[in-house]
């Protein structure tokens, strides 16, 4: 038994301290590094705006591809179209609570208020960030079931 602890304890040891965590894709397009105040904020706007439409505009694709399939009734593409856009509706929903509700809590630097409570851009940046990372992760997850 107090093998696998001095294993554990080495293998532990080993790894590096420093990783770096991926970055997100709402830090990957607007770098804060690289921008800030009113140019980040614009660059966090753009982007949500540009993902949100990328979105919306792969779904119309999808029904398109949806219709367009011969080896389908009619009857299964209305309902295959009516599901996927039902899909859809509750994760714009899911989407919109998490990012408006939940994700200002999580910001990783909180600008602190004189009572220490959150002040400033910090809890609209993280809302941002929010709904640009889960309008990318939709995207890729419906590219890759649809666009092959």
């Amino acid at each position: 038994m107090r093998v696998w602890f001095v294993a554990l304890f080495l293998l532990t040891a080993a790894l590096p301290t420093g990783a770096q965590q991926p970055l997100r894709p709402s830090q990957a397009i607007c770098d804060a590094g690289k921008l800030s105040g009113r140019p980040y904020a614009l660059c966090l706007e753009k982007a949500m705006r540009d993902s949100n439409s990328e979105l919306e505009a792969l779904v119309e694709r999808i029904m398109g591809f949806i219709e367009m399939r011969a080896d389908l009734q009619q009857a299964q593409k209305s309902r295959w179209k009516s599901s996927l856009e039902e899909a859809q509706i509750l994760f714009v929903r899911f989407r919109n609570q998490e990012c408006q509700s939940v994700a200002p809590f999580e910001g990783t630097k909180p600008p602190e208020g004189p009572r220490g409570g959150r002040i400033g851009f910090g809890s609209f940046e993280e809302r941002l960030l929010c709904l640009i990372d889960k309008n990318v992760a939709r995207t890729r997850e419906l590219e890759a079931r649809y666009v092959k």
